[in-house]
C-alpha cells in the first residue's frame, strides 16, 4: 500500500467508522461555510438588516453566494466573492481587537480563510455543479483533485492557526485561571482548574498538531468535543447570530472539526507522509 495515498489505521475498529464517510469531508466544509452566509443574507433582506444599498448588496451575496455553496454550483467565483465579504467586515471592525466575543475579527477571519480554501478547492465531488459530467472531466481530474487537497490543508491550517492564539493565552497569560472562574464553572465539569488546563493544552499543544496534520483525528475529535459543550451549555442560551454571542461560530467550527475527524490529515499531512493515522 502506497503509505502517501492511504495510510494505515493506528486503530483499526474507529477507521470501519469513518472511513465509509471520509469522502465527504470537504463536502462538509463547503456545506458549512455556505450554510453559515444564508440566515446573515436572510436577516438584512427580510428582517430589517439592511441599512442601506451597500448592505442590502452584501445580503444579497450572503444569501445567493452561501446557497451556491451548499449546493456546489460556480463554488470558486462565489467563494471569492464572499472572501471580499468577510475581509469588508474585517476592515470595519478592525479596531475592535482580535476576540469576537469583543466585536473583533476572529470570525470573520475564519470565514475568509474558509472562503479562500473552497476558492481553491472547488465544488468538490458531491455538487450539484458537478453533474451533467463533461468530456473535459477526465482530463482536468489530476489538477481538480490536487487543488481540492491543497483547499483542504488550507482549512485546516488556518482553523489550527485561528485558535492557536487562545490557547497560548490560556497556557501563558493567566487564560486558564480566567476560563476555570468562568465557562468551565458554568459547564459544571470538576474540578474547573484541571478542565481548564485540559482546554488551554488542546488549544495550543493540539492545535500545534493539527496545523502539522499530525493526529489530526484525534486531535479533531477532542476540539469536536470542547466545541459541542461550548454550543449546549454556553452559548445556547444567547441565540443563533454571533453579534449576540449565539451559537453559530462555534458551531460552525464544530462542524469543520467534524470534517476534520471524517478526513483525517489529507494529501498534505505528517499523518500522510508517516503513513499512519487514527
Amino acid at each position: 500500500m502506497n503509505a502517501r495515498s492511504a495510510p494505515s489505521p493506528l486503530v483499526a475498529w474507529a477507521a470501519r467508522l469513518y472511513h465509509p464517510l471520509e469522502r465527504y469531508a470537504y463536502t462538509l466544509i463547503r456545506v458549512a461555510t455556505g450554510a453559515i452566509f444564508i440566515p446573515h443574507g436572510v436577516q438584512k433582506l427580510f428582517l430589517g438588516g439592511a441599512q442601506g444599498a451597500g448592505t442590502f448588496g452584501l445580503g444579497a451575496l450572503e444569501l445567493v453566494g452561501g446557497l451556491l455553496l451548499v449546493l456546489g454550483i460556480l463554488v470558486r467565483p462565489s467563494a471569492l466573492l464572499l472572501a471580499i465579504d468577510a475581509l469588508l467586515v474585517i476592515a470595519a471592525n478592525v479596531g475592535k481587537g482580535w476576540l469576537w466575543t469583543r466585536g473583533g475579527v476572529q470570525y470573520h477571519s475564519f470565514l475568509l480563510g474558509m472562503c479562500l480554501a473552497l476558492a481553491i478547492g472547488g465544488p468538490g465531488r458531491y455538487a450539484v455543479g458537478y453533474w451533467p459530467k463533461l468530456a473535459l472531466d477526465a482530463t482536468w481530474k489530476p489538477l481538480n483533485d490536487r487543488l481540492l487537497s491543497i483547499g483542504y490543508a488550507l482549512a485546516r491550517v488556518w482553523f489550527a492557526l485561528l485558535i492557536l492564539p487562545s490557547g497560548y493565552e490560556k497556557m501563558f497569560e493567566q487564560g486558564a485561571a480566567r476560563i476555570a472562574a468562568g465557562n468551565v464553572l458554568k459547564t459544571g465539569f470538576q474540578p474547573p482548574m484541571f478542565w481548564a488546563w485540559v482546554v488551554a493544552c488542546l488549544e495550543f499543544f493540539g492545535m500545534i498538531l493539527l496545523a502539522l496534520g499530525l493526529g489530526t483525528r484525534l486531535v479533531a475529535f477532542m476540539m469536536a468535543i470542547e466545541l459541542g459543550v461550548i454550543v449546549v451549555t454556553i452559548q445556547a442560551p444567547n441565540g443563533w447570530f454571533w453579534t449576540a454571542r449565539g451559537t453559530e461560530f462555534a458551531f460552525i467550527l464544530f462542524l469543520v472539526c467534524l470534517a476534520f475527524v471524517l478526513g483525517g490529515g489529507g494529501r498534505y499531512s505528517l499523518d500522510r507522509r508517516l503513513g499512519r493515522e487514527f
